[in-house]
């Protein structure tokens, strides 16, 4: 499974490569898939190439999405340790 992590181009030059930023992860990206980058565009990264661009409402909803899954996962595991016995 992969997931569509929206990511902030922080870095590209013209030869279309350069870096984005995953919540203060920089990874290296190819942007040649796509026209227009600008830095400050938001971008899903799929195997190392820059596949589809996301406007700003875009990107913040799919980020709070994945920290409300995220910490509804926490909990459910939290939950799970108090009513599994231990082995």
């Amino acid at each position: 499974m992969c997931l569509g992590i929206p990511a902030k181009v922080i870095e590209v030059n013209e030869s279309k490569q350069g870096k984005v930023d995953y919540l203060g992860t920089k990874i290296k990206t190819n942007f040649s898939l796509l026209e227009d980058i600008q830095l400050g565009d938001w971008v899903i990264v799929h195997a190392g190439f820059a596949i589809s661009v996301l406007n700003e409402e875009e990107a913040q909803e799919t980020l709070s999405l994945l920290r409300e899954m995220a910490a509804a996962q926490e909990a459910a595991d939290k939950q799970s340790k108090i009513t599994t016995p231990l082995k």
